[in-house]
C-alpha cells in the first residue's frame, strides 16, 4: 500500500509538472529598477508580450497587465540546446538531440528519450528573487499596495514548482537586484541565470544575463533519485556521461510595439539586422538589434486619433540589443572567445517553433548551429536581405563545446536598449499629426528617432565596461556604484486640502555597498500630475522624512516617488557624481489611483448653488483634465446626495450614489449600460436633505 500511495504521488507530482510545463508559464518575477524592464521565468519561454518594456513604467495602449509589465517590446524569448551522439538511459544513441522552449512545443514525451524524432522540451526547476533589503512598503491613504505583493496588487512572486520560498534578501548581492533562475536539458546540462539590473544612470538601460550550463546529468525537473512512474523508470542523474558538440542558443521574437496592435497603424513592421558595435575595438563579436520599421511610410508606429485620442503620440521608441559580453572558449580554458555567438541567423517567427512545425532532431540541430554561419550582411535590416521573413526571431548560438561530465561553460549575455524618451514621442508624435504627417516633420522625425541605434550601442558599451572593464579597486564584474538603500517605508494620505508625504529613515545610516563609507546626503520627492506614467517633477530636497504638498487641486490626483541620494564621495566609477535610489522602489504609482486632496462637504443648504461640474465643458481632445480621460467631477456636493444625469430630451443616463462623506464625486462619462456618452449637454441633478441642485454640463469628443 505504501509503494502504491508513493507511485500516485510521484504520479501526481508529473501531472502538476507537466500542466505547468505545457501552459509555458512558470511563476514570473520582473527586473523593474531601471529604465528597461524584464519579466523573467523559469521554462525557458518568457515574456509572452511583456518582455523587455523600454522605457519602462509607463502604460501603453489599453494593455496594462495586471502583473504591471507594460508596453513589453518583445512577444516572446526562448531557449534550445542541442548535442550530437547523446546516449540515452536506456542505452540508445541518438546522433542527434536538441531540447528547449520558445512558443509551443510537443509534450508528449514519456518516456522521453524512447520513440522521439524531434525536439523535447526542457525541465522546469526553480527561481528565486533575491533583494538587498526588503522590498519597501508604499502606503496610499492607508492601503499598502506594495509591489509584488499589496493589499491591491498581484502577488507576482509566485510559488515555484517546488513550492519553496521564492523571494530572499541578500545584503551581499553584487547588485541591487538579481533573479536566479534554473531549468535543465533533457540531455542532462542544467541552466543557472542570474538577472542583474541597475538603477545607477550610465546603466539603466541594459540587464546582464550571468549564465551558467553545467553537464551535471541531471535529467528530470522534480525533487528525488529515481522518481518511478509505471512501468518506467527516471534515473535523475546521467552519471558520467560525456555531451558532444554541445550548442546553446537564445532567441527573440520582437513586438516593438503593444500598443499599435489597438492604437496606431504601422504596426507589425518589426525590423532585425545584426550589428558588431566594438569592431573599431578589434571585437567583432556580433549582437541581434531590433527595432520598429517603416512599412507604412514612417520611422515608428503612430496614434491614431481615429481610434483613440490619447495616443497622438511615436509608440515604438525602443531599439534593443542582445547578445554576449563573454563566452568561456572551452570548459578548460576560462578565457573570453569573441567568435562567440559563433552561429547567428533570422527566421520566421514560427519556423522552429516545433507545436506548430515537426522537424527532426537534426533539421532542428542543423538549422541553429552550424560553426562560423553569420546573417550577413551586418548593419542591414532583415526584409532586404530576405523579404520573405515578414516576423523575424533572431537567434544567438554559442558553441560547439564537448563537456565532460561536471563540466561548465559561463556566458555574460546582455539585453540593452536605446530610443527617445516618452516627453520627445509625445511632443513629436503631436507635431507629425499636425501637419498630417508632411516631409519636413517626418525628415526631422526620422532623424530624431534614428538617435536610438546610438543610444542602444551607448548602452552595450557600459554593459562592457561592467563586465570586461577594469574596475577602481579591483571590485569583480556586475558591481557599479550604488546609490543608498531606499526608505523601507512611504506613507501618502491626504490631509484636508494638502497632501502629506512621509517615509521612514533607514536610508540615513547606510553605509556605502563597495566602501562601507556613510555617504548620505538627502532625500528627493518627486510628482506627478493625474496618470502614474506622467511627467514627474521635483517637489522636495531636503534632509527631513516628510513633506506636505500644497499645491494640489482637488479635480486632479496626484503621484509621488521618494529616492535617497548621496553626496557622490563614494562614486569610484565617476568621483564626485551623486547618484540616487531606483523611483519604483517607493513609488505610488504602483497603484492605478493616486491622492487627491481631501474636500469637505457642504452643509448648508445656501451653498448648494455652489455645485459645479469641473471641467465644464469637457474636452476629449483638449485632454483638460491631466491622466484621467473621460472623467469629470462634482465638486461643492454635501456629504450624502445622488446625483443624476439626464439628456436634454429628459432620458435618464447615470445614476450616482454619493455617500463617502466628501465633497466631491468623480464620474467616468460611461452610462447605466457602461457605454460613453457621446458629444452633447447633459442636465444634472443633485438630491440631498439640503435640496435639491439643477444645472448642465457639456461634452465634447
Amino acid at each position: 500500500m505504501k509503494r502504491l500511495v508513493t507511485i500516485a504521488s510521484i504520479c501526481l507530482l508529473l501531472t502538476a509538472f507537466l500542466v505547468e510545463m505545457a501552459d509555458a508559464n512558470t511563476g514570473m518575477h520582473f527586473m523593474r529598477i531601471g529604465r528597461l524592464w524584464a519579466n523573467c521565468e523559469y521554462d525557458g519561454a518568457e515574456g509572452w508580450s511583456g518582455q523587455y518594456a523600454w522605457p519602462g513604467g509607463y502604460l501603453t495602449g489599453n494593455y496594462s497587465s495586471i502583473r504591471e509589465m507594460w508596453g513589453g517590446n518583445v512577444r516572446k524569448t526562448g531557449s534550445i540546446a542541442g548535442c550530437k551522439n547523446w546516449t540515452a538511459p536506456d542505452g540508445t544513441v541518438f546522433p542527434y538531440w536538441t531540447s528547449g522552449m520558445y512558443r509551443t512545443y510537443d509534450y508528449d514525451y514519456l518516456p522521453y528519450w524512447k520513440n522521439q524524432s524531434n525536439q523535447t522540451a526542457l525541465l522546469c526547476v526553480t527561481q528565486i528573487f533575491y533583494q538587498r533589503w526588503p522590498q519597501p512598503n508604499v502606503f496610499v491613504n492607508g492601503l499598502n499596495i506594495t509591489p509584488d505583493g499589496g493589499d491591491n496588487f498581484l502577488a507576482a512572486h509566485q510559488a515555484d514548482f517546488q513550492h519553496d520560498a521564492n523571494t530572499a534578501v541578500d545584503p551581499n548581492l553584487v547588485a541591487e537586484r538579481g533573479i536566479k533562475s534554473v531549468w535543465r536539458y533533457t540531455m542532462g546540462v542544467e541552466f543557472e541565470r542570474w538577472t542583474y539590473g541597475y538603477s545607477n544612470p550610465k546603466h539603466q538601460d541594459y540587464i546582464i544575463y550571468d549564465i551558467k550550463l553545467t553537464n551535471n546529468g541531471k535529467v528530470f525537473g522534480l525533487p528525488g533519485d529515481t522518481p518511478k512512474i509505471w512501468p518506467y523508470t527516471f534515473p535523475s542523474v546521467l552519471q558520467g556521461q560525456k555531451i558532444n558538440d554541445f550548442w546553446w542558443g537564445w532567441t527573440v521574437n520582437p513586438w516593438n510595439s503593444r500598443a499599435g496592435r489597438d492604437y496606431s497603424f504601422g504596426a507589425n513592421d518589426e525590423w532585425g539586422e545584426f550589428i558588431a558595435p566594438f569592431s573599431d575595438e578589434g571585437n567583432d563579436r556580433r549582437f541581434y538589434l531590433f527595432y520598429d520599421g517603416d512599412l507604412e511610410g514612417g520611422v515608428n508606429d503612430w496614434g491614431d486619433p481615429s481610434k483613440d485620442e490619447r495616443w497622438v503620440e511615436i509608440l515604438s521608441p525602443a531599439w534593443i540589443a542582445m547578445g554576449a559580453l563573454y563566452a568561456d572558449k572551452s570548459t578548460k580554458e576560462k578565457v573570453n572567445d569573441n567568435a562567440q555567438p559563433n552561429s547567428t541567423v533570422i527566421r520566421q517567427e514560427r519556423d522552429y517553433d516545433l507545436g506548430r512545425v515537426v522537424k527532426t532532431y537534426q533539421e532542428q540541430y542543423d538549422a541553429q548551429f552550424v560553426a562560423g554561419r553569420h546573417w550577413e550582411p551586418l548593419d542591414t535590416p532583415h526584409r532586404q536581405i530576405d523579404p520573405a521573413i515578414t516576423i523575424p526571431s533572431g537567434y544567438t548560438c554559442f558553441g560547439p563545446y564537448d563537456m565532460d561530465f561536471g563540466e561548465s561553460i559561463n556566458i555574460s549575455y546582455v539585453i540593452a536598449a536605446g530610443g527617445i524618451n516618452k516627453e520627445l514621442c509625445r511632443e513629436w508624435g503631436k507635431k507629425a499629426w499636425d501637419s498630417q504627417y508632411s516631409d519636413a516633420v517626418m525628415s526631422q522625425v526620422e532623424t530624431l528617432v534614428k538617435t536610438g541605434r546610438d543610444s542602444v550601442i551607448k548602452a552595450l558599451k557600459a554593459a562592457d565596461w561592467n563586465v570586461n572593464g577594469s574596475k577602481a579597486g579591483g571590485r569583480e564584474k556586475y558591481d557599479v556604484p550604488d546609490a543608498p538603500r531606499p526608505p523601507a517605508n512611504l506613507w501618502v494620505a491626504a490631509e484636508g486640502p494638502k497632501i502629506k508625504i512621509e517615509w521612514s529613515d533607514e536610508s540615513r545610516n547606510d553605509e556605502d555597498f563597495d566602501t562601507g563609507v556613510k555617504d548620505f546626503k538627502g532625500y528627493r520627492v518627486y510628482r506627478a500630475v493625474g496618470a502614474r506614467d506622467s511627467t514627474y517633477r521635483k517637489i522636495y530636497d531636503g534632509t527631513a522624512n516628510e513633506c506636505y504638498d500644497t499645491d494640489v487641486n482637488e479635480i486632479y490626483q496626484y503621484f509621488y516617488y521618494v529616492v535617497a541620494y548621496d553626496d557622490g564621495s563614494q562614486n569610484w566609477e565617476d568621483p564626485g557624481v551623486s547618484l540616487e535610489s531606483s523611483k519604483y522602489y517607493c513609488w505610488t504609482g504602483w497603484a492605478p489611483n493616486g491622492v487627491t486632496p481631501a474636500t469637505a462637504p457642504i452643509t448648508q443648504a445656501a451653498k448648494m448653488d455652489a455645485i459645479r461640474v469641473v471641467p465644464n465643458p469637457y474636452s476629449a481632445a483638449g485632454k483638460n483634465l491631466p491622466g484621467e480621460v473621460d472623467t469629470i467631477t462634482f465638486t461643492g456636493l454635501p456629504g450624502t446626495c445622488t446625483i443624476k444625469i439626464f439628456t436634454t430630451n429628459g432620458d435618464l443616463v447615470h445614476k450616482i450614489e454619493h455617500n463617502d462623506g466628501s465633497g466631491k464625486e468623480k464620474w467616468d462619462l460611461r452610462t447605466e449600460f457602461n457605454q460613453y456618452i457621446v458629444s452633447d449637454v447633459y442636465i444634472y441633478t443633485v438630491e440631498s436633505d439640503l435640496g435639491t441642485h439643477y444645472d448642465k454640463f457639456i461634452i465634447i469628443r
